[in-house]
């Protein structure tokens, strides 16, 4: 074992927390540094991570009999450590594109893998669990980078997605084949096995519209009184939200009279070049049925390579009191973000500003 004899006698008790301390250090680092998938850097660092694991997997599999404990435990500690952190920069970038509630199924599972690596990672030393853990992260990044690479969200991007990240795991596996043949070929059908199953979960996920639509991301919504554009510039009236509603943009009540036009702005992220659709979604709530009323829904075109987001509004008269909501999806109805609002009637205390 690694000699810890210069280390202070007060901190040896707490060594065990160590490895969750560095998680959360490094999930909190990531938060602030990991924001564009389209930048070199998050890239170079995800790709690193893959690289690392990769390179650990295989050697350990290459020394799977050896009796040198140490070099064992060295390797492991190094594939927690990219796992970890590949997984953390994934859920961030991921969080970026759509909502909680619409991807809590999505966002949940690399969440679990997060936290499970921390509190399974004696597990690893099984070869099908780290193979299935890297073929999952690396599915994810997959449909995160091809789609900024080809400049496209449509669907058959998504499958070449899939394509590639199921090409880049028959090779990995094809590696361990043959440094250890004989050993490796017992676990060769079930990690098969298990990679089909994760595939056809993930193809399952994105059909239903569980998987954020990456790598478009909201970066501003807001309910608006009235919008005039001046060149690059918009300016905006709105009712300021209250205080302690810091993540609005506008307030929660919009007040206005019958026949006036009420308009929904948002900014939304994409990466250079990329073109595509998204469509505001009026949504008006029924009481009597407790379900959403489509009132409208427009679209328009947007292109990427602006940091703070292609900007577009739409407008309605329809508006009445009531409940509401402004969605913004993309052409196949994956969610992006959205906010509701609660209609009254009333003169409103309007702020002018720019956006």
């Amino acid at each position: 074992m690694i000699a810890t004899s210069y280390i202070p006698q007060w901190i040896r008790p707490h060594l065990r927390f160590l490895p969750t301390i560095a998680l959360f250090a490094g999930f909190i680092f990531d938060a602030f540094t990991l924001n564009r998938p389209d930048a070199w850097f998050e890239n170079i660092v995800i790709l690193g991570y893959l690289l690392l694991s990769a390179a650990a997997i295989l050697a350990l599999q290459a020394r799977k009999d050896s009796e040198d404990e140490n070099v064992r435990l060295l390797l492991l500690g190094a594939l927690q450590f990219s796992f970890g952190n590949l997984t953390s920069a994934l859920l961030i970038l991921y969080a970026h594109s759509g909502t909680l509630a619409g991807n809590a199924i999505f966002m949940g599972m690399l969440a679990a893998l997060l936290i499970g690596n921390e509190m399974f990672r004696s597990r690893y030393a099984r070869t099908h669990l780290r193979v299935l853990i890297w073929f999952i992260l690396m599915l994810t990044y997959s449909t995160l980078i091809v789609p900024v690479v080809l400049s496209s969200i449509e669907t058959y991007v998504f499958i070449i997605s899939v394509a590639v990240a199921l090409g880049v795991i028959t090779f990995l596996i094809g590696l361990l084949s043959a440094i250890t043949r004989a050993s490796f070929a017992r676990t060769r059908r079930n990690i098969f096995i298990s990679i089909i199953a994760v595939t056809v979960t993930f193809i399952a996920l994105y059909a239903n519209h569980l998987i954020p639509p990456v790598p478009l991301a909201l970066k501003h919504i807001g309910i608006y009184h009235s919008v005039v554009r001046d060149g690059t510039t918009y300016s905006v009236t709105y009712e300021k939200p209250e205080w302690y509603m810091f993540w609005r943009d506008t307030n929660e009540v919009f007040h206005t009279t019958p026949g006036t036009p009420t308009f929904c702005v948002t900014a939304v992220f994409a990466p250079s070049k990329l073109k595509t659709e998204i469509r505001h979604v009026w949504e008006k709530y029924d009481p009597a049925t407790e379900t959403w009323r489509m009132m409208a829904r427009i679209p328009f075109a947007i292109t990427g390579g602006r940091a703070e987001g292609f900007r577009g509004y739409t407008q309605t008269s329809q508006i009445d009191q009531g409940t509401w909501r402004c969605s913004v999806e993309t052409s196949r109805g994956a969610l992006i973000g959205r906010t509701p609002f609660i209609v009254e009637n009333g003169v409103p205390e309007l702020t002018e500003t720019e956006i």
